[in-house]
């Protein structure tokens, strides 16, 4: 089966050890947060074997903890032991980001897999409950500002702010489009995805050759990342015209 995902092994070995647990031991698995792309290798290797299903807090998470289960187990929401914070504070040294809540978090000394999706409106987070005692009583300041958390009793739902930008690409292979998507020199892009900096769907891709599909998501480390949607329209020069949905 390892062959099939290459550049995931470690996850996949991991992920048959669980299905191991909960079909021969009789195991309830829960894992820590994971992106879309794990959650996917997940439904994969499990296959229709054992339950399996996912929740990360927020109403719309890409984030979530998945339950791996025996099939005769009935889940309840505690279950996947997620809370969410939201986060109060006065803006008066200016409004807090995505970027500041989680540089604040890793500051803590918290894993990324620890934390789910990080919402701004409201200012809000998911993390996993077992650390939610400590990360209450550490996260008392993120900048200039001091906050306070307040446990939320209600489903949020994950507000995405974005804008859009048309660029020109003469080819849809990924180096191409990180450097029009981002606005850096093509060795610039290349240096980023051989440096492992650069996300295509969530996993990390090192083959500047890679096709890029539509409505795929290109991240690169320190600039962001864009849903890219391929049109049907084409320069004189017949090069490619791209819509990039840009998330702040």
């Amino acid at each position: 089966m390892l062959e099939h995902f290459k550049g995931d092994e470690e996850f996949v070995s991991k992920i048959l050890d669980y299905k191991d647990q909960a079909l021969y031991s009789q195991r309830v698995i829960l894992t820590q947060f994971l992106d879309p792309h794990q959650q996917s290798i997940v439904e994969s290797v499990i296959g229709h074997e054992l339950k399996v299903e996912a929740d990360g807090g927020f109403d719309g998470a890409e984030n979530k903890r998945v339950l791996i289960a025996p099939d005769f187990y009935e889940f309840e929401p505690e279950d996947f032991k997620v809370t969410v914070f939201q986060v109060d504070y006065n803006d008066t040294f200016g409004k807090l980001k995505h970027s500041d809540v989680l540089g604040a978090l890793m500051h803590l000394g918290i894993k990324r897999q620890c934390i789910g999706d990080i919402n701004e409106e409201p200012l809000s987070f998911a993390c996993m409950t077992e650390n939610s005692d400590y990360i209450r009583m550490n996260l008392t300041r993120i900048k200039r500002s001091s906050i306070h958390l307040v446990e939320s009793k209600e489903r949020l739902s994950i507000q995405q702010d974005t804008y859009t930008k048309t660029v020109i690409v003469s080819s849809l292979r990924l180096d191409k489009m990180v450097a029009a998507l981002f606005g850096i020199s093509r060795n610039k892009a290349v240096e980023a995805i051989h440096g492992q900096y650069v996300k295509l769907n969530y996993k990390v891709i090192e083959d500047i050759s890679k096709i890029c599909d539509n409505n795929g998501i290109i991240s690169l480390r320190h600039h962001g990342r864009v849903k890219i949607f391929i049109t049907d329209r084409r320069t004189k020069q017949d090069n490619y015209v791209i819509e990039g949905q840009y998330y702040r």
